[in-house]
């Protein structure tokens, strides 16, 4: 009974500072300020609250660490010259429509270690909202990975973002979204939809005028056929999308993008799929990501700007999803390696005029040895909480450039390994369908890891992970970047041992 009672009053106060929390800033819609739309939401976050507090940041600068993992991935020869998963600074407010600032006060220019920003509200965008700056060029992207898992079984769930959508010309930027099995850092860098794919998961994609579905599946891609209609954008202005998922069917619905980004017409069908067969998982992981297709190389060409675009900018706000609460899981993060370097180009602007341009920018991964008595240096993953830990996985991207006799890319007989701490090392073979992905055309090496690791070799406090490959080797080096560390934990005994609410986040991360 004690225990009951002890449940019930922690349920009212989590519900009672989810309220105060939630509370937002500024006048917005009845609908909106209701859980992201939602009638029951599991997840939402409107940004009403500004920038995280700086005890809650990490690789996604001021968007909240503890419910957001971020990351950003290069995907054009990652390694080599000296860097790892290089991305330069962005720029704001080179497109007609789109917001010149976030707020007073901030830079012009934006390092990677500062491309995600909460905003103060404009007048086409009139709440606080998210700012992805995508300075990594020819396919690079940054995807910000909800920490809490979504829950779809036996039902249709919902999944709600106000999102730009506008992608005119399409050569230089888009957005997508995916709900993948696994936690998965980088889920497909590419126009179409090319890797490194998730193991099992589902691709949104919106291109152009249409929105492309990919069904993943042991890595392997399908494009979905169905119907479709072009959904309406307006540069600088939020559509309302809604994704309807169930094992059997996904439906895509937006809205007309909002004059100010407050109020929002009825959202409409786009794109209706239904799976050949039904979805093999029934909970996932909800990224939500900005792509760079190129717009230092197109930017003069295709969309009329009168000098290079150094990124390409996305936005979003009120981004939720229903279901069940799933909150008994801690997750610990590595940061970027955030080395500076910089680069030139030379550049054709105006017409008959070559200017050279200097790049600022940064090495985000870390290089990892190739050998057998090759072992990496040491990546901590700080202030670690053990408590009824029943789940332990590492999550991260890999790089690996090997190649056979011929020159192609091959894993072959390659190895990825590890070590925990000071325990032994662990040898890990690459699964048929990682080994398929990467003989497809157009993949360059990169892979989405998520596998679980020996509870026993954890510990409360830092832990280490170390990192080397076997019989992978090439002249570009192999790296890992984007690393988490995610415990699943049984909140019971937490509960019960030390009085902790019920899915209470650690507030050491």
């Amino acid at each position: 009974m004690k225990r009951l009672a002890y449940r019930r009053c922690a349920a009212f106060l989590a519900a009672l500072l989810t309220a105060l929390v939630a509370a937002p800033r500024h006048a917005f819609s009845e609908a909106r300020a209701a859980g992201c739309g939602l009638p029951q939401a599991a997840f939402c976050e409107n940004f009403e609250s500004g920038p995280a507090a700086v005890s809650d940041r990490g690789r996604g600068n001021e968007l909240s660490r503890t419910r957001f993992s971020a990351s950003r991935y290069a995907p054009s020869l990652s390694t080599g010259d000296g860097e790892t998963f290089w991305a330069w600074e962005g720029e704001l407010g080179m497109m007609d429509g789109e917001p010149d600032v976030c707020r007073p006060g901030l830079p012009t220019f934006f390092l990677p270690s500062t491309d995600t920003l909460v905003c103060e509200p404009n007048a086409t965008i009139g709440s606080g909202y998210l700012l992805g700056i995508v300075g990594s060029q020819n396919y690079g992207s940054n995807g910000y990975r909800i920490r809490q898992p979504f829950d779809f079984a036996n039902r249709t769930g919902r999944i709600v973002f106000d999102a730009d959508l506008s992608n005119d010309p399409i050569l230089l930027g888009y957005l997508s979204v995916t709900i993948a099995e696994d936690p998965t850092p980088t889920p497909s860098w590419d126009l179409n939809g090319r890797g490194p794919n998730p193991r099992n998961g589902l691709m949104i994609v919106f291109v152009s005028s249409t929105i492309d579905v990919h069904d993943v599946r042991d890595q392997a891609m399908t494009t979905l056929s169905g119907p479709v209609s072009t959904p309406p954008s307006q540069r600088g202005h939020l559509s309302r999308v809604e994704l309807r998922l169930s094992r059997t069917a996904l439906e895509v619905l937006t809205s007309e993008p909002s004059p100010d980004g407050l109020t929002f017409g009825a959202v409409v069908s786009r794109r209706s799929v239904t799976f050949p067969q039904p979805l093999t998982f029934t909970r996932g992981y909800v990224t939500l990501v900005g792509h760079n297709h190129a717009t230092w190389k197109y930017a003069i060409t295709y969309a009329g700007l009168p000098r290079p675009m150094p990124s390409w900018n996305t936005y979003w706000d009120n981004i939720g999803f229903d279901g069940p609460a799933i909150t008994n899981t801690r997750e610990y993060e590595i940061p970027d390696a955030g080395i500076p370097s910089n680069e030139t180009t030379i550049d054709e602007h105006p017409p008959g005029t070559f200017t050279t341009v200097l790049h600022h920018g940064l090495s985000l991964g870390y290089t990892i040895p190739d050998g057998e008595n090759a072992t990496g240096a040491p990546l901590t993953f700080s202030n670690v909480s053990m408590a009824g830990a029943t789940r332990a996985r590492l999550v991260f991207n890999g790089y690996y450039q090997g190649h056979d006799n011929n020159e192609q890319l091959r894993l072959g007989n390659g190895r990825l390994r590890y070590r925990i701490n000071d325990h032994p090392r662990h040898d890990r073979a690459f699964t048929p369908g990682e080994i398929a992905m990467l003989d497809e055309p157009g993949q360059t090496g990169g892979f989405n890891h998520s596998f679980d690791i020996p509870l026993s070799e954890l510990h409360d406090g830092d832990n280490s992970v170390r990192f080397s490959t076997l019989n992978i080797e090439s002249g570009y080096p192999n790296a890992v970047v984007n690393l988490d560390l995610l415990i699943d934990f049984d909140p019971d005994p937490v509960f019960f041992d030390s009085f902790e609410l019920p899915g209470r986040q650690d507030s050491s991360r």
